[in-house]
């Protein structure tokens, strides 16, 4: 038995867990230390109440132990490590998984693993290039890793940042299994309801079939740097800029700004507002292109760049998005410097030149399917319990 601690239900990681159930049945449990994602919490980001609407517990085994101190996911000490001695030594599991070295409830479960002689795999994003930082907390932050990594039996990376920060911190390369992140939105949609869709959505915002929708999905909020897309549109010349319409879905504390800059575009500029898991999709397939204009502020992946991927987008990032050295030989992804506007609106012009396709990179976003990750981790399960030779 493998217990998976994780801080709350994410969208992207639950259908992982559903599949994994149906691989390996019975082998694996999730605990939560809060299900504030389900049931509904503010988030000082979106600056809303958020509740992914979303099956996040249905499909597998899990157990939330509500280790929530004053407002969850706020800090280091607002999810608890209260039972997980207890839980560990119940469970007497074969190896446990953890997610992230964040909260305290994470830190607690690491020590309580390591007395209790109990193996430690790792699944989480760390990289070494999302922060720019002082030499003496770069230092310190390795030594940190360093330690905490020699009680670390195996590890999944997502990418080769990822890959790369464990590797320099001790793990050696047969201690590491390929496990991306991946995204369900828009899998498994065949292409003419991708095609309906894209309509549906283009026409309740009275946008012509030969203007090119550009997306912003996710938090309004100083990382993502979205006014760089507004920037980058006053590179263009009036009539480029008549090609482009740009929808903001999402909300967060730079809205008002936003707004305001967009006065300078009447008519090219839409705010969606958040827009839940079941509603995201068709936005993917009605925007031609997204763009993540991130600062090097914590941006260690960018997950938004595989939703759009898998429908069909073409995608403009920045180098301090995490998934770069992924994605940037990719036919119709480009990766600018960071804060550079003018970049962004050469990008611009380039990438305007494709025709739209859903299906242009379906192959090779079978690497980071959820099917693709469910059986890396599937894959690993089995060194625990190898089937018998016959």
């Amino acid at each position: 038995m493998v217990l998976i601690f994780d801080s709350h239900p994410v969208q992207y990681k639950a259908p992982v867990y559903q599949r994994l159930q149906q691989l390996r049945p019975g082998s694996f449990k999730v605990i939560y230390a809060t299900d504030a994602s389900v049931r509904g919490h503010h988030d000082r980001e979106f600056c809303k109440i958020v509740a992914w609407d979303q099956p996040l517990l249905d499909g597998y085994p899990h157990l939330v132990l509500n280790n929530e101190r004053g407002t969850p996911l706020t800090g280091f000490r607002s999810l608890t490590g209260r039972g997980i001695r207890d839980l560990l030594q119940k469970e007497r599991p074969d190896t446990v998984i953890i997610s992230q070295f964040i909260y305290e409830f994470d830190f607690v479960t690491y020590l309580n693993c390591v007395r209790l002689n109990i193996p430690i795999w790792i699944r989480q994003e760390t990289q070494d290039e999302a922060f720019v930082r002082p030499a003496w907390k770069q230092s310190l932050r390795g030594l940190f890793y360093r330690i905490a990594y020699r009680q670390v039996s195996h590890a999944f990376y997502f990418g080769e940042l990822n890959r790369e920060h464990l590797l320099l911190h001790g793990l050696a390369p047969e201690r590491l299994t390929f496990a991306p992140y991946s995204s369900p939105v828009g899998a498994n949609i065949d292409i003419p309801t991708r095609q309906r869709l894209r309509t549906t959505k283009r026409d309740e915002l009275a946008i012509r079939p030969d203007e090119i929708v550009l997306l912003f999905s996710g938090k309004l909020i100083d990382k993502k740097n979205p006014h760089l897309i507004l920037d980058a549109l006053e590179h263009l010349t009036a009539g480029e800029r008549n090609r482009f319409r740009l929808v903001f879905a999402g909300s967060g504390p730079l809205e008002p700004s936003l707004r305001v800059r967009a006065e300078k575009f009447p008519d090219r500029v839409h705010f969606a507002g958040f827009v839940n898991q079941s509603e995201i999709a068709s936005w993917y397939f009605a925007a031609d292109i997204l763009l993540l204009p991130s600062r090097r502020a914590g941006e260690t992946w960018g997950l938004v760049v595989n939703e759009a991927l898998e429908a069909g987008c073409a995608v403009i990032m920045t180098k301090a998005v995490g998934c770069h050295p992924e994605f940037a030989d990719w036919d119709r992804v480009r990766v600018i410097p960071d804060n550079d506007a003018a970049a962004c609106a050469n990008a611009l012009r380039e990438l305007a030149a494709y025709p739209r396709s859903f299906d242009w990179c379906a192959e090779r976003m079978k690497v980071y399917s959820i099917e693709a990750t469910a059986a890396a981790i599937a894959r690993q399960f089995d060194v625990l319990n190898p089937a018998p030779v016959s």
